[in-house]
């Protein structure tokens, strides 16, 4: 009977055809609008559960959020590090972590904190950074850039690539992150000491340039000889030696400053005599990321309830589809059954034939459906890494199985109603 199943198949290809795409539509799209929406909802959550406050420059708080939890975003600005003294000094704080960012690496961020930051998260090779100019990187960037323990990096001014590169400040890695299935794969981490004096050693460079380019156009205006103006240059390069050996001096272990700083506090009476105080401040913005990411959370829940109402309308056409399809199929089956009756075969054998060639569409198009959908995780995560989320294509959820099940039953249920009316009646007859 299956081999005759599979013949008859083969005869109306065309229609299975058809049918097989319907499922597979409705199918993926189900199990992609849920899949998407947990991954974003449970990565939401656990980002956000660990710290209870993030304090940053006056701003929008889900930009505040987004760019400390998720690395998205650009920094609303910077405050003094005194702020990061004076927590570390509260006795109602358990954790103070700052976090600083503007460079990149050929596009990937470089995000500028301490060691407490990458807690929780296992180091595959190399170890965490201790001095200035070491740094740590994401599993997707070593894989993507082909990066090792000891390998340079040459950053970048801004978060994109194309920027002024700081060449005479090259990072070296000294630890590779485990795989985390999050945001932090496609980050560079390095101790805020390295992104300040990045910053200082780039404004010194592009000041000393247009100091001599200002020099040598007076040069050329009064008209000095060469020798006068080589002497000239050689006495203001003293100068500007002297004067930046003597800044360096007055600025040696002076902090920069911070693009947001994250708290975790002893108590929940202490998180809320902290947000008071830090909140008075015009000039600070005092957010608790739980709160500011369930605000996103439910615009996202939002979208995805009317992802959730599409896939049911075209479930619901889809079981409208196969029925048609499904009868038409038996029409023209008429004469086939009546056949079959004729040389003595029995109605329940004819109907096991139709129930068993639906089951193998169902079978097929629930698997060709879930195959789809992680090729469609696969495209879409390389996009939706740069907004910060990262969608694990391993991951299943025991939904997911139960909506192939429910589309496979949907595919098959028609048929069996229908030969079991067909059951009741003699096919020669008909």
């Amino acid at each position: 009977m299956f081999k005759f199943a599979l013949k008859n198949m083969a005869i109306k290809k065309a229609k299975i055809i058809l049918i097989i795409i319907s499922i597979v539509i409705s199918a993926c799209v189900g199990i992609l609008a849920y899949n998407i929406s947990e991954q974003v909802d449970s990565g939401f959550k656990s980002t956000a559960a660990y710290y209870d406050m993030i304090i940053g420059p006056s701003g929008s708080s889900t930009q505040l959020a987004m760019n400390t939890m998720f690395f998205t975003e650009k920094p609303l600005g910077t405050i003094s590090y005194e702020y990061v003294e004076n927590l570390q000094k509260d006795t109602r704080v358990n954790k103070v972590v700052p976090f600083t960012m503007g460079d990149s690496y050929n596009g990937a961020k470089i995000v500028g904190t301490s060691p407490d930051f990458l807690e929780g998260k296992s180091v595959k090779k190399g170890c965490l950074y201790k001095e200035k100019f070491e740094c740590v990187i994401g599993s997707a960037v070593a894989e993507k850039y082909g990066l090792d323990i000891g390998s340079t990096l040459v950053t970048s001014h801004g978060l994109t690539a194309g920027g002024h590169a700081h060449e005479g400040n090259p990072l070296t890695v000294v630890g590779i992150l485990s795989k985390t299935k999050t945001a932090y794969d496609n980050v560079i981490f390095t101790p805020c000491e390295t992104v300040w004096a990045t910053h200082d050693h780039g404004g010194e460079d592009e000041e000393s340039h247009e100091e001599d380019t200002t020099h040598e156009d007076e040069n050329t205006k009064s008209g000095h000889t060469e020798d006068e103006h080589h002497e000239e240059s050689d006495n203001h390069d003293h100068e500007s030696e002297d004067a930046d050996h003597g800044e360096g001096e007055e600025t040696h272990g002076d902090h920069g400053e911070v693009c947001a700083i994250l708290v975790k506090s002893k108590s929940f009476n202490a998180y809320s005599q902290l947000s008071a105080e830090y909140g008075e401040n015009s000039k600070l913005l005092v957010i608790n990321p739980s709160e500011v990411l369930r605000e996103v959370l439910e615009n996202v829940d939002m979208s995805t309830q009317i992802v959730y109402i599409l896939c049911l309308i075209i479930l619901i056409m889809n079981i409208f589809i196969i029925s048609v399809i499904t009868l038409l199929n038996m029409y023209d089956s008429k004469k086939e059954i009546a056949l079959m009756r004729l040389i003595g075969i029995g109605m329940n054998k004819i109907n096991l034939v139709y129930i068993i060639q639906n089951s193998i569409i169902g079978f097929i198009s629930t698997i060709l459906a879930f195959v789809f959908s992680r090729i469609c995780l696969m495209l879409m995560g390389g996009y939706v890494a740069s907004m910060g989320i990262v969608l694990d294509v391993a991951k299943i959820y025991p939904l997911e199985i139960a909506i192939m099940a429910v589309v496979f039953v949907i595919s098959v249920l028609p048929t069996i109603i229908c030969t079991l009316n067909m059951s009741k009646k003699d096919g020669i007859n008909e």
